[in-house]
């Protein structure tokens, strides 16, 4: 019997100093991955109220809230022992900048808009949708232009300035030296970017490879 209370007090014990005691409270939550810009907004999402135990931390609650802040793409919440917490982070990228107002909004990969500024930072193109389109993932035109821009190798999306998405099926480009090139649908991307490649070493104006089978030069 005396063997069964020592065993109860050890694990009432155990109890609470684990769940109870300050020994595990949260002293130190540590932010990675976050620009000078991002890093207030992420310390301001992640803080943990005084006295919350390490052990009893919501760390899905936590990254929930780091999530709301719109240039945050990813989260990823870690505990160490006794006293610490990491958030690291990973901010959304521009592909593309939509015109609003007097300024753009940046668009990341997803065709998620996050951030509104002046204007595109260099190597940003615009991106102009079809009449009453709002860039967002759930928006088939936008997750369409941005998918076009994917598919296309880095050294020929650098020298896109404008690109120009009426809706899914109609898609199109403007070069450096003002060429323009006709994408068509979102569809047979990797074929027309290969096709694209070497047509544009040949002199003109206007690439049409909406039918990568048949490219036009005009």
């Amino acid at each position: 019997m005396a063997i069964g209370v020592v065993a109860a007090a050890v694990v009432a014990g155990l109890v609470w100093l684990l769940g109870f005691s300050s020994l595990f409270d949260v002293t130190d939550v540590r932010v990675d991955g976050a620009t000078p810009e991002t890093l207030p907004a992420v310390r301001q999402a992640a803080t943990v109220p005084p006295g919350t135990s390490l052990i009893w931390l919501d760390t899905s609650e936590l990254d929930g809230q780091v999530q709301t802040i719109p240039r945050v793409a990813t989260v990823d919440v870690r505990r160490s022992l006794p006293h610490t917490v990491t958030v690291t982070v990973t901010e959304r990228e521009p592909v593309a900048a939509v015109p609003m107002g007097a300024g753009v909004a940046l668009v990341d990969g997803t065709g998620f808009a996050y951030r509104t500024m002046p204007a595109p930072p260099p190597g940003v193109p615009r991106l102009v949708l079809g009449l009453g389109v709002a860039a967002s993932p759930s928006d088939p035109t936008t997750v369409a232009a941005v998918r076009v821009l994917a598919s296309l190798p880095p050294d020929l999306r650098s020298k896109i300035t404008e690109l120009r998405a009426v809706s899914p099926y109609d898609v199109s480009f403007t070069l450096d030296a003002n060429r323009t090139v006709r994408w068509g649908a979102d569809s047979d991307d990797a074929r027309k970017a290969a096709v694209l490649g070497p047509l544009l070493t040949r002199p003109g104006s206007t690439y049409d490879v909406s039918t990568p089978d048949l490219p036009v030069v005009s």
